[in-house]
């Protein structure tokens, strides 16, 4: 992993790589809890910023914990479950990317696959409805390299975590194109397990096209 300061669109940025991918990233300025410095995270602000009702969020893959600041700017009063793998991920972004936990904020060091299957088990033995735990929007912003983990992208995976999501909730996955705004044959495929599972589904392509939101839900998109 490697940190760096630079310069960026005319402005100060911090920027995590691992190994020539850029991992993170954050403006240093004084928008810095508004601004995305990557497009993707634009995106999904935007579509925090659309639809209503998105006040609880389970995000699998924190990173640099860059997401969560924007969330809390388009939904204050709103409560996010970060899950990341690696525990040493959470104190670099605590660190250097000025990630602190709070009421709002929730950082739980787990795989995410395991942690979604274990509340959806957990959701199943709720016989009274106490303790169940519901989710308004739910990101998959986790990689192997360049890739996502192949454990979340199974129809069966899907399918658990719309167990663990409010009738109107919505599901959107961070998907890499193979070029710029060419759709990779893996969206493809998540879309046609998400079709078989979700009334609407949705890919929204990026600015510059490097990134698409491929978005799935119960609710009109």
């Amino acid at each position: 992993m490697t940190i760096r300061d630079q310069v960026e669109n005319k402005r100060p940025v911090r920027v995590l790589y691992c190994e020539d991918t850029r991992e993170s990233g954050i403006y240093l300025d004084e928008g810095m809890d508004n601004d995305p410095l990557f497009f993707y995270m634009q995106t999904l602000k935007e579509v925090c910023l659309y639809y209503e009702g998105l006040d609880k969020v389970l995000l699998i893959g924190g990173g640099g914990m860059a997401f969560p600041k924007y969330y809390l700017n388009c939904v204050p009063e709103g409560h996010m479950d970060v899950v990341e793998s690696d525990a040493g991920m959470i104190e670099l972004a605590g660190q250097y990317f000025f990630y602190s936990e709070n009421e709002h904020i929730r950082a739980i060091v787990s795989d995410g696959a395991e942690y979604i299957s274990k509340t959806a088990i957990s959701n199943a033995s709720c016989t009274d409805g106490n303790g169940l735990k519901r989710y308004d929007f739910v990101i998959f912003d986790a990689f192997v390299g360049n890739k996502p983990p192949k454990e979340l992208f199974s129809e069966g995976m899907f399918e658990l975590t719309r167990q663990i999501m409010g009738s109107d909730g919505i599901l959107a996955l961070n998907m890499l194109n193979e070029k710029p705004g060419v759709n990779s044959m893996q969206t493809h495929l998540a879309k046609a397990m998400l079709n078989n599972i979700f009334k609407h589904t949705k890919i929204v392509n990026c600015q510059m096209g490097w990134n698409c939101i491929l978005l799935a839900s119960d609710r009109k998109l």
